[in-house]
């Protein structure tokens, strides 16, 4: 008769480690019980908790419950270090909006970390337990029978909970995995955004840019179109001759100025608009602006508008002053542009604090049309019939090349708008 076999000292262990851990399983099926253990556990956290609420209502148990606010204050009172994930169903986000409105209220706390996830496959609405893990040495896993219940005591039909070290060890490389892939999950979404984003600026600057093909079209071809026109006139009409050389030399200096803005839009766009930097009288250079402003002016017997400048204290800045007479030629045109009968007024002054010049310009005109506020001074912007919106882009990126800015805004109980120009004393 055979011998049975010898038992080794590691079978020993082993069955001993068994039944030691069977000791440390608990199966509860009393919902009462389920939720106070639950609650007793979140309690007795010492410097960890990792919760993964499964489903939408589920979340929304828990924030009804109070569990979210003793996760809240564990980690504000206790300083534990809590790790929640949460659903994002896109089918089913609406059941429990408020939930995450509720938790998108809380104030940041440092060591309260939140991860969303989606469903990985189309079954993924049959998980509904609870997962929670203690201090990396308790874990309480709740089951759900009846997910649409308003409380756990409804909803729940058992739970397990062990105290257990290397069972806990496992449901914790779950939670660190489930979460891994919520951070990769994440990372995606914002990575899926920003294309997103890259797509719609591009849709936008695809039309911004067949708005000025179309524009630009127009506006070389009406001066060409004139220039021709009188050039073809004055062969039949030389008699006219003085007429029509100042028609033609007033679309020639169209032509040229469109031009020009559409070099200075591709310099700035390939950021190789270069300044030449020398020390200037900036207010001699504004009366410059307004001087030659005036000219045009006296041509217009249309427009009624007076431009005020009274320079009282001398300012002297570093920059390109051909830049700058640009800058304040664009600004002043635009004013007068939408002014018909009124006042401009240009003001200079000194802020000795900043070490700055600041310079006005208020005029009494239609003011800026609200719709183009937000992106008045973006390229192709405009609600004048002349021009196409390249004037305020470049003074903007002028400005800014300097160290400075520029901000505008219509005026408050009266009629026009303020451009504001800041620039360094010494660039």
């Amino acid at each position: 008769m055979s011998s049975p076999p010898l038992e080794s000292k590691h079978d020993k262990v082993t069955e001993v480690e068994d039944v030691n851990e069977s000791r440390d399983i608990q199966i509860l099926t009393n919902t009462v019980e389920i939720r106070q253990q639950y609650i007793n556990l979140i309690n007795s956290a010492k410097s960890e908790i990792s919760l993964i609420i499964a489903t939408p209502n589920a979340l929304r148990r828990n924030l009804n419950g109070g569990i979210i606010n003793m996760l809240r204050d564990a980690a504000e009172k206790k300083n534990v270090k809590i790790n929640l994930i949460i659903p994002a169903y896109e089918d089913q986000i609406y059941k429990a909006a408020d939930a995450y409105q509720s938790i998108g209220l809380f104030p940041t706390i440092q060591n309260f970390q939140i991860r969303t996830i989606l469903p990985m496959t189309q079954q993924i609405h049959r998980i509904k337990s609870t997962f929670l893990i203690v201090d990396r040495q308790f874990s309480f896993i709740i089951d759900i029978k009846d997910d649409t219940k308003e409380n756990l005591v409804d909803a729940a039909s058992s739970a397990s909970y062990y105290n257990s070290k290397s069972r806990t060890e496992s449901y914790s490389y779950i939670f660190e995995t489930i979460w891994r892939q919520a951070d990769l999950y994440e990372s995606l979404a914002q990575a899926n955004k920003g294309l997103r984003d890259a797509f719609e600026k591009l849709k936008l600057h695809d039309t911004m840019e067949q708005e000025f093909i179309n524009l630009a079209a127009h506006e070389l071809r009406t001066p060409a179109q004139a220039i021709i026109g009188y050039s073809e006139m004055l062969k039949v009409c030389p008699d006219k001759r003085e007429q029509y050389d100042e028609a033609i030399s007033r679309n020639a200096a169209r032509l040229y100025s469109l031009v020009t803005d559409m070099l200075d839009v591709a310099r700035i766009e390939s950021q190789t608009l270069k300044l030449d930097m020398t020390r200037f009288d900036l207010n001699q250079k504004i009366e410059n602006v307004i001087s030659d402003i005036k000219q045009q002016m006296g041509a217009d017997t249309t427009k009624k508008v007076r431009i005020k400048f009274e320079p009282k204290d001398s300012i002297t800045v570093t920059g390109d002053k051909t830049r700058i007479f640009q800058v304040f030629s664009n600004l002043l045109n635009n004013a007068l542009k939408f002014t018909d009968d009124g006042t401009i007024i240009v003001n200079a002054q000194k802020n000795h604090e900043t070490h700055e010049a600041i310079i006005t310009i208020k005029d009494s005109g239609s003011g800026i049309d609200p719709e183009i506020i937000p992106n008045m001074f973006s390229k192709f912007i405009t609600k004048s019939k002349r021009g196409v919106g390249l004037g305020l882009y470049i003074a903007k990126n002028i400005v800014e090349a300097h160290g400075g800015k520029i901000v505008a805004y219509n005026n408050i109980n009266e009629k026009g708008a303020t451009f504001i120009v800041t620039l360094p004393l010494n660039s």
